[in-house]
């Protein structure tokens, strides 16, 4: 079906009326389709009935070095539905036969009973005309390096609403959420308000069965989510507004979108979540006997603009161990402990977050150098004995909100010094004792034999 086909469904009252109609057997709701439009004609002046409910969507793109997925951070969306003002619509002649661009004027959406239901969790939210959409860190997410949509549905119910009459019904759909910046979320350059038409007609004799009829025997026969708050002309030389001005979308989507006033194409972002990831890892060298001995490491984050709930997700590989993560603030203290050759990964670390990593060696009586690589700045070789820190590795991701270049791999290196042995001047004592009397007897001698010869004379 072509694109103005699509949206044809846009036409009077009176042959509304008049029109027979294909049912549409769904209960989870009409999915708005990706060109914003849900409904059509299957014939000319035949409408195809929808659910009484529509299914918009709320998208985030989640970035990270890798291919991963992530915990949401806490952000709470909340979506109130008002009513729209009078606009024009003007259909494609395609839509009926006789050909004929058939002219509406919207009226105000009807708010009393609209219900807004997300569900997410297993959890649904449901409010008369308010909805919320809370994202917290049992939320998962999917990350790339080039960014992945995640998509959650916001469904606007009207089953309940009493129609005044056949029509076109506007509705203005504004999103607002109080978290952006401390949940680490960034605003995209899509717009908060969504306007939605809801196309009713009344219900013929006989349909009522198997077609989704409000109480008042009125049914919904398509629906038009767009972005600008516009008439929308279909004529073959418009007399206002386009169909392609009004920037038809499925929901609060990254999408094309007409400039109002250059009236160009322009790509719009949805919300995005910026993240990476961080690996702590162990090596050990000329002390085999301790491959096992897991050393304590002291990992401090720091991130002053995140300061909501968020959760990285964690992965343990070899002889490693810490407590589990609880959702909270990412500014904190984690407290594993790692032994030669094991791992401990944390993905979905918001950007913005500095990382200080250093170790302490536990085992007695012995003395390692300690070194790291994989950081932005690297801990220096340093002598450690028994209970004595390592210097810090750090990693510097200051920047919040924003993409991450890399992920980041840290790498501690304990090399055991070999002390020298402590019988050292033991051993050669002896021979320097017997060297300086030899020398002390030489001298003596010669000394004494010099007086004798000197008394003969």
């Amino acid at each position: 079906m072509k694109r103005k086909r699509l949206l044809s469904i846009a036409m009077s009252t009176v042959m509304a009326m008049s029109m027979s109609m294909t049912a549409l057997a769904t209960s989870a709701g009409t999915t708005i389709g990706v060109s914003g439009v849900s409904g059509g004609f299957t014939t000319p002046d035949t409408p195809v009935v929808q659910e009484d409910s529509i299914i918009l969507y709320k998208e985030i793109t989640a970035y990270n070095p890798e291919e991963c997925v992530v915990n949401a951070p806490t952000i709470t969306y909340t979506y109130t539905v008002t009513a729209g003002e009078a606009k024009n619509i003007y259909d494609d002649v395609s839509a009926h036969a006789p050909a004929v661009n058939v002219h509406a004027v919207t009226k105000a959406g009807i708010t009393d009973n609209v219900k807004v239901t997300t569900s997410l969790n297993g959890t649904d939210t449901t409010e008369d005309a308010t909805g919320t959409l809370a994202l917290t860190p049992a939320t998962s997410l999917e990350a790339s390096a080039n960014g992945k949509a995640n998509r959650f549905p916001v469904t606007i119910d009207f089953s309940n609403i009493t129609w005044t009459g056949s029509g076109v019904y506007r509705y203005v759909i504004t999103e607002t959420a109080s978290e952006y910046t401390t949940s680490g979320v960034m605003d995209g350059d899509i717009t908060a308000v969504r306007y939605l038409d809801v196309y009713v007609m009344d219900c013929p004799t006989g349909t009522t069965d198997t077609a989704p009829a409000t109480p008042d025997g009125y049914v919904v026969y398509g629906y038009v989510c767009f972005t600008n708050n516009n008439d929308i002309d279909a004529k073959d030389t418009p007399t206002t507004t386009t169909v392609e001005d009004a920037g038809k979308t499925e929901g609060f989507v990254s999408t094309t979108a007409i400039d109002p006033v250059s009236g160009d194409p322009v790509d719009v972002t949805a919300d995005s979540y910026h993240t990476f990831n961080l690996k702590v890892g162990k090596t050990l060298i000329n002390d085999k006997a301790m491959n096992t001995n897991e050393f304590p490491f002291t990992i401090t984050l720091e991130n002053t603009t995140v300061t909501g709930a968020v959760l990285p997700i964690m992965t343990i590989t070899g002889n490693a161990t810490q407590t589990d993560l609880t959702a909270g603030s990412i500014t904190a203290t984690w407290e594993p402990t790692i032994a030669n050759g094991a791992t401990v990964t944390y993905t979905g670390i918001p950007c913005g977050t500095t990382v200080t990593i250093y170790e302490t060696n536990n085992v007695a009586g012995t003395t390692y150098s300690s070194e790291s690589d994989g950081a932005v700045t690297n801990a220096d070789a340093k002598s450690i004995y028994t209970n004595e820190k390592s210097n810090e590795a750090r990693i510097d991701n200051t920047v919040a909100l924003t993409k991450a270049t890399a992920n980041y791999t840290v790498t501690f290196t304990n090399t055991l010094l070999q002390i020298s042995p402590t019988g050292v001047v033991i051993r050669f004592a002896p021979y320097m004792l017997m060297l300086a009397t030899g020398i002390f007897l030489l001298v003596f001698c010669r000394r004494r034999r010099e007086n004798d010869l000197s008394d003969q004379f």
